[in-house]
């Protein structure tokens, strides 16, 4: 169980169905960006609600957080054709970015889920993975998690500041991270 609830495989497939779906082709959504925007709706949910929309399991990867479940979901929704991912050039660089094959179905999600998605896509929709990469590495989740490990829901009700190093070392042993 991951922010307060089980991992709801469902809701996290529309979700990224929902995503493709409102981002065109001008927003670049890429692996990396897709990741960014479903952390940043799980996360906002967990510190807004006390429950993630989808019960998703993020970890520390190179390039922030990343869900678990995103690579088998995202093959799962090509296999039957909820979504498409299309080489295209972006700014000199090669980016698989996903497209939305069909309306999402938002019928789970609550107003509240909805609006914190669509605050996501305000916010973050149209900024570029790298930044939203550098922002992710601020984030104290991602700060305090060893590499691989997921990131405890918890750490969205952390501050933003930079966590001195005994806090660092508090949340290690309670955690059991402890190097």
């Amino acid at each position: 169980m991951a922010g307060g609830r089980e991992f709801e495989r469902g809701k996290f497939e529309e979700l990224i169905v929902y995503l493709a779906h409102q981002l065109g082709p001008e927003a670049a959504l890429g692996r990396v960006k897709l990741a960014k925007l479903l952390m940043h709706s799980d996360f906002t949910a967990f510190q807004r609600l006390g429950v993630s929309i989808t019960g998703a399991t993020y970890e520390k990867w190179e390039f922030g957080h990343l869900p678990k479940e995103l690579l088998l979901a995202e093959r799962d929704l090509q296999a039957d054709g909820s979504i498409e991912e299309e080489d295209v050039d972006h700014y000199g660089r090669r980016l698989r970015h996903v497209t939305a094959k069909r309306d999402p179905v938002m019928a789970d999600f609550s107003e509240d889920e909805i609006a914190i998605i669509e605050g996501a896509i305000r916010t973050y929709g149209h900024e570029s993975a790298s930044y939203l990469s550098q922002l992710s590495h601020a984030d104290p989740g991602w700060y305090l998690s060893k590499e691989n490990a997921p990131i405890p829901y918890e750490t969205a009700l952390i501050s933003r500041r930079v966590p001195t190093d005994a806090e660092v070392e508090f949340f290690r042993r309670l955690h059991g991270l402890a190097a």
